[in-house]
């Protein structure tokens, strides 16, 4: 999978990490929320119970959805890369245009989903 991205968002509650790639969302107040236009990629991953550190990929591309082990390959302020470890359809490369701001705290959550840190108490 590979696409831009003109919108990346990165969130935690609690035990949950999320980030969402994709277009932009519409301004307008009837908007569906579940009505995305164009490609996306959200990765979420908890820490309440114990799965083995699989990360819910969901995407427009049905290939990509699911519980996966995923293996972080390129984080910048340009980009986002992993391995999905699995057989096929295993690659994923998302390019976007990070400022430096931005770019922090998607990169704190990033590292965080990806087991690169581990989760802290200061979520944002």
């Amino acid at each position: 999978m590979r696409f831009y991205a003109s919108q990346v968002c990165a969130s935690a509650a609690g035990d949950y990490y999320q980030l969402f790639l994709g277009p932009e969302q519409s301004e307008e107040d009837d908007a569906d929320p579940f009505n995305v236009r164009g490609p996306y990629l959200m990765v979420q991953r908890q820490f309440e119970m114990f799965n083995g550190g699989r990360c819910y990929i969901e995407s427009l591309d049905h290939n990509y959805v699911g519980e996966f082990p995923l293996k972080l390959t390129d984080l910048s302020p340009t980009c986002l890369a992993f391995e999905i470890v699995r057989t096929n359809n295993n690659h994923v490369h998302i390019s976007f245009a990070l400022d430096a701001s931005t770019f922090g705290g998607v990169r704190r959550i990033a590292e965080i989903i990806f087991g690169v840190k581990e989760p802290d108490d200061d979520a944002v």
